[in-house]
C-alpha cells in the first residue's frame, strides 16, 4: 500500500505530466488554426506555411545533416561546459510513456508548427527567408530561457540548421522529425543518468 507522502508525489506527477501533453496540444491546434486563418484572410496557400509532404531525398539529406550535426555538438557540450541532460526522477513506467509523448513527440510538433510554421510564413514575406530563419532560431533560443547562455545559443544554432531545412525542404516535416530526434536522444540521455 502506497502512504500519503508517496501518493501527493504520484497525483504532482501525473498532473504536471499531464499539463506537459496538453499545452502542446494547444498550440498544436492554435498553430494549425492560426495558418488556415492567415491562407483565408491573406490567401497564402496552405503549403507556404510547411504542411506539404518533402521528397524523400530531401527528407534524408536533413535527417542525416542533423545526426551529424547532433554528434558534433553532443562532443562540444562536455569541451564547453555546457548543461548535460539531468537524469529524470523516480518516475512510474506510466509517467515515462507520457513524458515521452509530451517532450519527445508532441513538443517538437507543436514548437515547429508555432515557430517554423506561422511564424516563418508571417514573417519571411516581409524580412526574407534568410531573416525569418535568423528570427526564428533566436525567438525559439529566447523561449529555452531557463538553460544557461551557452545552452541558449546552442539551441539558437540548432534553430538555424532546423530553419534552414524548413526553408530548403519547403516543409515542415523535416524540422519536426529533426527536433523530435533531438528531444528524443535527450530523454534517453536522461534515462541513463
Amino acid at each position: 500500500m502506497m502512504s500519503g507522502a508517496m501518493h501527493d508525489e504520484m497525483d504532482y506527477q501525473l498532473r504536471s505530466t499531464l499539463v506537459k501533453i496538453a499545452l502542446p496540444l494547444l498550440v498544436i491546434t492554435g498553430a494549425s488554426v492560426a495558418s488556415m486563418q492567415l491562407s483565408k484572410r491573406k490567401g497564402i496557400p496552405l503549403k507556404d506555411f510547411g504542411f506539404a509532404w518533402p521528397k524523400m531525398t530531401v527528407l534524408g539529406l536533413w535527417l542525416g545533416l542533423w545526426i551529424v550535426w547532433m554528434v558534433l555538438t553532443e562532443m562540444a557540450i562536455p569541451v564547453l561546459g555546457l548543461e548535460q541532460a539531468k537524469p529524470w526522477a523516480n518516475f512510474s513506467p506510466l509517467i515515462i510513456v507520457l513524458r515521452i509523448v509530451a517532450i519527445g513527440v508532441l513538443g517538437p510538433m507543436s514548437e515547429e508548427l508555432l515557430v517554423r510554421g506561422v511564424l516563418f510564413t508571417a514573417i519571411s514575406k516581409r524580412v526574407g527567408s534568410l531573416g525569418a530563419i535568423g528570427i526564428c532560431a533566436v525567438v525559439w533560443a529566447m523561449a529555452h530561457y531557463r538553460y544557461g547562455w551557452g545552452t541558449v545559443v546552442l539551441i539558437a544554432l540548432d534553430g538555424v540548421f532546423l530553419g534552414a531545412a524548413r526553408f530548403h525542404s519547403r516543409s515542415i516535416v523535416p524540422p519536426i522529425i529533426m527536433h523530435m530526434i533531438g528531444n528524443l536522444f535527450s530523454i534517453y540521455q536522461s534515462l541513463q543518468g
